[in-house]
């Protein structure tokens, strides 16, 4: 997890986009999404998201759930709208009932809803109601994002569908253009799950775009102002991107969109799904700050997986600089950081003995919970591809292993984690099941020397533990300070219990650099001010790596 972001991974394969128009069956029933985007105003941060969805083949019954839509986030002030909503079918309008949920929205119908179905309403952006999630939908500048979730009802129903995606842009400005998840304009996909529509993501109005003539299957699209080198950026990543397309052996270079959107609420936090990723921009937001999201998360493209955290985003940290490294685009000496990095958050985590079986429940309420299965995922990859290295006298490596599960997702074969045993077990036997076990229940992951290659070996030395200085292990949900530790470094830089405090940067990000200091916003007896502290504890053992200079780099690559 690096600064803010939060990660949704979602397995549903997408397929294939194509142009609208393309062939179907009778046996391959077609939802129709119409897309129609209006009243933009910039200056207000508004706009209306015309919406008519057209589904065959339903039937519900009289007093049951049609469909549903997420309508907050974290830090929402207020429900995405979808307001003037009807639904129809061949016997008429059918009268709707909502339970007026905040967080996921129902509907049930009052009579049955049989064949065709079609439902219309209007979806409400106002930035007023914006939080912490890039995904929220948002005007920027020239035009509007969103998420499928909040966009889009979901109707209740397992049947697969072709999906036609339209777009009317006879609302906006003339050169306005309609981008999605699945592609630019107008766009339809074969047989599939509707879950792939959650989180697609969706944008339209006055697109800028890098490159600005995509030749592969990456593009970046905003239409807000960046204060950074968005192009330079953008044209490291599609390098990168192009690079990793290569690495995990796709017969063809795969689509990939970057969506870029202003926020001033949390600049810097990006939201995964397959095939996308948003992120939010604003004050600090630097090219280098997003190469290294990007490394990460576009890994997510290839490696996502529902079956343990460990695995989607161990691997996903394992590697974020790596590959870059490996193509050519950072020098060693930003790898090397990055592998420390890592480690240093991992042994300096007092949860660091969690058992894997803990982490789900606790995940979003304990920052410790949320960095562990990055941070020791990570380290587990490393340890495995020394130990592959070894078996295999160096002809085979971790790389095999991952391939072999990308593969199976692209073939549309199981993903999990039976799967990964047994590959595991076919690769190092009793040895590396064991290790396996042994990571799930939460024995501390010491690497061997050379687990990241000969070009780099390990140094034992001491971390200091990471400790904000006050409060419970739910520290994520902190807003008001208790508990505080009177010999704490927030203690010592001014913190008292009962201060009103709002973190305005990471603690995430904070928690991976021994050496970051920690601003906290502080409202005490009516004024405001900020504090600024280093929130680190006692020392304990760590280990490190640095470059073996004995060894050419040419040769670890």
């Amino acid at each position: 997890m690096s600064g803010a972001r939060l990660t949704l991974l979602v397995v549903a394969l997408l397929g294939a986009a194509a142009p609208g128009g393309a062939a179907k069956s009778d046996s391959e029933p077609e939802l129709t999404i119409l897309l129609k985007p209006m009243a933009l105003d910039t200056a207000a941060g508004t706009a209306t998201l015309d919406v008519t969805m057209t589904v065959p083949a339903m039937d519900v019954a009289a007093g049951q759930k049609l469909f549903t839509q997420q309508n907050m986030a974290p830090r929402m002030a207020g429900p995405q709208e979808l307001a003037d909503l009807t639904v129809s079918d061949a016997q008429g309008t059918a009268a709707i009932e909502s339970d007026n949920g905040m967080g996921l929205r129902s509907w049930t119908t009052k009579r049955g809803v049989n064949g065709t179905m079609t439902v219309h309403y209007l979806a409400r952006i106002d930035n007023a109601s914006d939080g912490s999630l890039s995904s929220i939908p948002h005007v920027d500048g020239d035009g509007v994002f969103g998420v499928g979730n909040m966009l889009l009802v979901a109707p209740m129903t397992d049947k697969r569908y072709r999906v036609a995606i339209k777009w009317d842009l006879s609302g906006l400005a003339p050169g306005a253009r309609g981008i999605s998840t699945f592609g630019t304009g107008d766009v339809t996909l074969p047989m599939g799950s509707l879950s792939r529509l959650t989180f697609a993501m969706f944008m339209t109005g006055q697109i800028k775009q890098a490159p600005t003539k995509p030749a592969g299957g990456f593009s970046a699209n905003w239409t807000g102002d960046p204060q950074f080198d968005v192009a330079g950026a953008m044209g490291w990543s599609e390098q990168m991107y192009r690079f990793m397309s290569r690495f995990f052996a796709d017969p063809s270079e795969p689509l990939y969109h970057v969506f870029l959107r202003h926020s001033d609420v949390n600049p810097g936090n990006g939201v995964a799904a397959p095939h996308a990723f948003v992120l939010a921009y604003g004050n600090g937001t630097t090219a280098e700050g997003v190469k290294t999201i990007l490394g990460h998360e576009m890994t997510h493209t290839w490696t996502t997986a529902d079956f343990g955290k460990w695995y989607a985003e161990g691997n996903a940290v394992y590697y974020q600089a790596q590959l870059p490294w490996r193509a050519g685009l950072i020098p060693i000496d930003k790898y090397v950081r990055d592998i420390n990095l890592t480690a240093a958050r991992y042994y300096a985590n007092s949860a660091i003995n969690a058992p894997d079986a803990d982490i789900e429940s606790r995940f979003w309420s304990d920052m410790r919970y949320s960095v562990l299965p990055y941070d020791r995922g990570a380290l587990y990859f490393a340890t495995l591809n020394s130990m592959i290295g070894r078996h295999s006298k160096n002809k085979r490596s971790i790389d095999d292993l991952i391939r072999v599960m990308v593969a199976r997702a692209r073939e549309d074969q199981p993903v999990t984690e039976q799967a990964w045993l047994e590959l595991l077990g076919r690769e190092l036997g009793e040895k590396g099941l064991g290790f396996h076990r042994a990571m799930l229940a939460g024995k501390t992951v010491i690497p061997p020397s050379d687990a990241f290659g000969p070009c780099f070996r390990r140094l034992q030395g001491k971390v200091r533990r990471f400790d904000l200085g006050f409060g419970g292990p739910e520290v994520k949900r902190t807003t008001v300070i208790e508990l505080l530790r009177p010999d704490s470094a927030a203690a010592r830089a001014g913190l008292r219990d009962g201060d009103k405090v709002e973190f305005r940067m990471s603690t995430e990000g904070v928690f991976r650099d021994p050496d970051q200091t920690l601003t906290v916003h502080v409202t005490r007896a009516g004024k405001s001010f900020n504090v600024t502290y280093l929130p680190r504890g006692e020392p304990v053992v760590s280990y490190r790596w640095e470059r073996n200079p004995a060894v050419p780099e040419s040769s670890c690559r």
